[in-house]
């Protein structure tokens, strides 16, 4: 189980097929009771996505689940967004650099750089780790 929005949760309930009145009230009850958080569950999300992934995948994944945008800039903001991402996107590029250290350095670099971009890390921060890495390498 993972903590869901006000959206995502009503999209589940309506899908299951409970009337719309029935979810409202539902959803309503469970706000007024302190149990359904937006912000506590993209918070989550940031935590758990944010470790391995980088700030637009997650945000994208955030927005596909129905929270809005506030909703997500304030959950970057409490988990310390930019420190977080510069740290997965250190250990994700070591992990991948490693796994192919077998190719040939073009090819290396290019494939390492597609696999960070898929994650949703910022090209320009890939390019200078890249570059950093290298020259070490």
């Amino acid at each position: 189980m993972r903590p869901r929005g006000t959206k995502e949760l009503e999209e589940g309930l309506l899908d299951r097929g409970f009337a719309p009145g029935a979810v409202a009230e539902a959803l309503e009850r469970l706000s007024g009771q302190g149990l359904l958080d937006d912000l506590g569950a993209a918070r989550s999300a940031v935590r758990l996505r944010g470790a391995r992934y980088g700030r637009a995948r997650v945000e994208r994944e955030l927005k596909a689940r129905g929270f809005p945008k506030e909703t997500i800039a304030a959950a970057f903001e409490a988990e310390g967004g930019a420190d977080r991402e510069h740290e997965a996107l250190r250990r994700a590029f070591e992990r991948l650099w490693k796994a192919r250290g077998n190719l040939e350095p073009s090819l290396r670099r290019r494939r390492v750089f597609d696999a960070l971009t898929r994650r949703g890390f910022p090209t320009a921060r890939i390019s200078e780790i890249i570059r950093g890495w290298y020259e070490i390498d």
